[in-house]
């Protein structure tokens, strides 16, 4: 056994370098993929492995170690770019983004860990624990998950047919996975959340090859002037540049991160956005697959996280998919309560992630750091008044982390924090003022439909009983929680996070300040096994009914563990249902309204309802005419130039690809009159639907025909155009 011992941790002393050592000759070849692909695996796990080693944390299994990998990579990765940033921009460079400057200086670090572990383990075994062992027979399952991938084809040809399959195959193997440990057996559960995820992903994100969303225009903006302009992270001008756009880019998660990934892989920008941000979320269920399994189990830690990845709002829709700080951000919470709550690792090395974590999620997301301080506040307050709470987060560990993000968030122009306090302070304002709230509220996700038919009623039901089932679940655990057995620390979180979901619904002043969709979002990370939970409390209290007639008429009634199964199974169906709804198959199949833009992609493109193309295409989609446009206005333009442009294309594709600062655009309106030397920029959606859409509303493109023709066309693809105002 020593023998053995020792020559495992020879080929590890040799591995690690040598896999260091092929990323560095793959950067220097240049091979077009070979590079991309071998670096993206490098540096998204072996850092974490790494750091990881220096942990000794050798109980984990297959799967922590590959979440724990890939988190700690993230944090090494944002961190230590940062220093090279910062550590050049002393000695006066200017471009310190640079293929060798980063690649000399994390592998440098890499390889001192590296090697501090091995000096210091050198006697012990450092063997990563893998609880996968592939069986003949398991070939099947693993075909049939792979089958999932063929959703990109029905997704790049718009083929609904393809897609439709490929959701009936996830809802039948949502299903099968409670009724046959035979076809799906428990350690597959892991690899089949993670499938289906990058299967729902690719739904939203293969539709075009550009960015999707809204908020990822302003991400990308910043990300380009870090990478492609600047070449080293700074401030940003804060005479051309809204308080929002100075605050996101605070935030080293869609700064340097995807900056490091770029220039080490000699990848296109869109590449790197489209790649990085969606892998990583796809790790984001098996996170929360690990808490629920720790709590509740695994057939409804399953279910749990199924009812996670199929939510429109939560995670399947171009929404949550577009917030790529917010995906980075979701990561280390859900990782940071499962430290919490995880008691197999040792307490000195829980205290050590969640400062490791709580730092990362303080540079990644500031409106998810500060509901993370909340939560933790209730914790250390309950350990302190509770008596035989667990200690995990003692006094130092949160005077740590409450440090870190308190001092990250108070600097630069923008200073997140106070830019925080000042939202809430208008909200309050315009709450007691009788003023409309400025964001989105929870009519943005429960419109109740101004005609009804057969799908509407349909998606009502289902959304209706959803949240009975999660309003019975939380009142469960908060009212009568002896019957339910979790830990303390995630009763008090579960607590804690229906309280921020609860306050967003009923003020509508609060809920703008973050948007309540996305209270939802964050907070279903934490409540969507109380869904299954609700469900089976009144499945069961129901069944019990039933056994009383059953009994009283002197009837054969079946097992209890029967009965069980006949709990989680309708669980599973109504889930499914559920599935249905949010991704538009309800709606597509009953010939209803347009609903998502996962199923209804095609639809959104060839109807000519214009409000539809406004709220739900164009809000969304960028078409490719506009990005040539947008591209030829940024070569050709003077930098402080001003740009009249609608609503949607000024926030999305003048901000990303034309990169003009937002406080350069000004809306297009009947009676505007354009500043001499400016330009006038119209995309597909105001020549080719002819609506011209602002802040509240929209207009016929036509009413402005006459101001259009005392112009000079500059450029035109016969989608959109850009006009100048002459002198």
């Amino acid at each position: 056994m020593r023998a053995l011992r020792l020559k495992y941790i020879t080929n590890l002393i040799v591995i690690v370098p040598l896999t260091i050592l092929i990323a560095n000759i793959a950067i220097l070849l240049d091979i077009p993929f070979f590079r991309a692909i071998v670096v993206f695996i490098f540096l998204s796990f072996m850092p974490g492995f790494i750091v990881l080693r220096l942990f000794k944390l050798e109980e984990l299994s297959f799967i922590d170690n590959i979440l724990f990998s890939l988190s700690l990579s993230i944090t090494f990765l944002m961190f230590s770019t940062l220093l090279v940033n910062e550590f050049l921009l002393v000695l006066g460079f200017s471009h310190c983004l640079a293929v060798v400057p980063l690649t000399t200086v994390v592998s440098f670090f890499m390889l001192v860990l590296f090697f501090i572990s091995c000096i210091r383990d050198f006697p012990e075994n450092l063997k990563l624990k893998a609880s996968f062992e592939a069986k003949p027979k398991d070939f099947f399952l693993l075909l049939l998950i792979l089958l999932l991938l063929l959703n990109s084809l029905g997704v790049l040809y718009s083929i609904f047919f393809v897609i439709f399959t490929v959701d009936l195959v996830i809802a039948v193997l949502c299903i099968t996975s409670v009724i046959s440990r035979r076809l799906v057996q428990e350690r597959f559960f892991p690899y089949l959340l993670f499938s289906i995820s990058i299967a729902l992903i690719c739904q939203v994100l293969l539709t075009s090859k550009y960015i999707i969303g809204w908020d990822s225009n302003v991400e990308y903006y910043i990300f380009t002037w870090v990478n492609k302009i600047n070449g080293h992270w700074t401030f940003l001008d804060v005479n051309l540049n809204s308080i929002r756009t100075l605050s996101y880019n605070s935030m080293l998660s869609i700064t340097l991160l995807p900056a490091l990934y770029s220039v080490l892989m000699g990848a296109q920008n869109e590449i790197v956005f489209k790649i990085l941000y969606p892998f990583i979320f796809s790790f984001v269920p098996l996170v929360i697959y690990r808490i629920y399994e720790e709590q509740f189990g695994k057939l409804v830690g399953l279910l749990s996280s199924f009812f996670f990845i199929f939510n429109y709002v939560a995670f399947s829709g171009p929404e949550p998919l577009g917030l790529n700080r917010q995906i980075v951000g979701e990561l280390f919470l859900a990782l940071s309560i499962f430290i919490l709550i995880n008691n197999t690792i040792p307490l000195e090395k829980r205290r050590w992630l969640l400062i490791i974590f709580g730092a990362a999620l303080t540079v990644s997301h500031y409106s998810l750091s500060f509901i993370y301080l909340f939560l933790l506040t209730i914790v250390f307050i309950i350990s302190r008044v509770k008596p035989k709470f667990d200690n995990t987060l003692n006094s130092e560990t949160a005077l740590i982390i409450f440090v870190i993000t308190l001092s990250w968030s108070a600097i630069g122009p923008s200073a997140p924090l106070i830019t925080m306090s000042n939202t809430l302070k208008q909200a309050l304002i315009d709450l007691f003022k009788g003023r409309p709230p400025s964001g989105g509220t929870v009519f943005t996700m429960y419109a109740i439909p101004q005609v009804f038919t057969l799908a509407s009623w349909i998606n009502l039901i289902i959304l209706g009983t959803t949240n009975l089932l999660l309003t019975i679940g939380i009142m469960a655990i908060s009212i009568a929680p002896k019957g339910i057995v979790i830990s303390e620390k995630y009763r008090v979180i579960s607590i804690s996070s229906a309280a921020i979901l609860f306050v967003s619904l009923i003020a509508p002043h609060i809920a703008s300040t973050f948007n309540f969709t996305r209270f939802y979002g964050v907070t279903s990370l934490i409540l969507s096994p109380y869904f299954v939970l609700g469900g089976q409390i009144l499945l069961t209290k129901t069944e019990k009914v039933c056994m009383k007639i059953k009994k009283s008429v002197k009837c054969h009634f079946t097992s209890e563990k029967r009965n069980g199964e006949w709990v989680l199974l309708s669980i599973a169906i109504f889930t499914c249902a559920f599935f249905f709804s949010e991704v538009g198959i309800v709606n597509r199949v009953t010939n209803g309204a347009i609903h998502s833009y996962n199923t209804d992609f095609d639809r959104m493109r060839a109807t000519n309802n214009v409000l539809v193309k406004i709220s739900l295409l164009y809000s969304v989609y960028i078409p490719e005419q506009d990005v040539f446009s947008a591209t030829w206005l940024k070569n050709y333009k003077d930098k402080n130039v001003r740009v009249f442009a609608s609503f949607t294309c000024a926030s999305h594709v003048l901000l990303s690809y034309g990169l003009v600062p937002d406080l350069l655009l000004s809306p297009i309106t009947v009676t505007m009159v354009p500043s001499q030397g400016s330009f006038i920029y119209l995309g597909s959606l105001n020549m080719m639907d002819g609506a011209i859409d602002n802040s509240t509303g929209f207009f016929g493109a036509s009413e402005i025909s006459s101001l259009l023709d005392e112009e000079n066309l500059l450029y035109s693809n016969g989608n959109s155009a850009v006009w100048y105002v002459p002198l």
